[in-house]
């Protein structure tokens, strides 16, 4: 069983992935518990510089990439969890491109998320993410083709 929950965890990852570049409201929630949390903290920090809870609080997320970027498009790679029956725990990177207003310019993030992970009526969920900014980088985006 461990084999087909790790896979269902990296397909939690990629879901979760998915719903951030899709800007889809109803799709990040439904990787979330009812009750989670999310952590964000900036690189080398140890207190979070936001905190949200619960799937309310969650959604003001979505709305903060929509008005931030034009685009986004996250790469989860390394991801490492380690179940205890309908508990799990792990950690993935993942590289977070994202295109600035104004299309010449995208900031592109690298992240860790910590995680803490529960199954609820078989689907496998995140409880509680800490998300640590590692390092950030802007690149400019050539307009005239390759």
């Amino acid at each position: 069983m461990a084999d087909a929950d790790t896979a269902e965890l990296n397909r939690l990852a990629f879901r979760y992935a998915a719903a951030v570049d899709a800007c889809d409201e109803t799709a990040f929630r439904s990787v979330f518990t009812r009750d989670a949390v999310l952590h964000v903290y900036h690189p080398g920090e140890s207190e979070p510089f936001s905190v949200k809870r619960g799937h309310r609080q969650l959604g003001e997320v979505q709305e903060a990439m929509r008005h931030n970027y034009l685009a986004t498009a996250h790469q989860m790679t390394n991801h490492l969890v380690d179940v205890d029956g309908d508990l799990a725990a792990g950690t993935v990177l993942c590289t977070a491109r994202h295109l600035l207003p104004g299309a010449a310019e995208a900031l592109n993030i690298v992240i860790r998320y910590e995680d803490r992970y529960e199954r609820h009526d078989g689907a496998w969920l995140i409880a509680d993410r800490a998300i640590r900014f590692l390092w950030s980088e802007r690149t400019t985006i050539c307009a005239s083709g390759l």
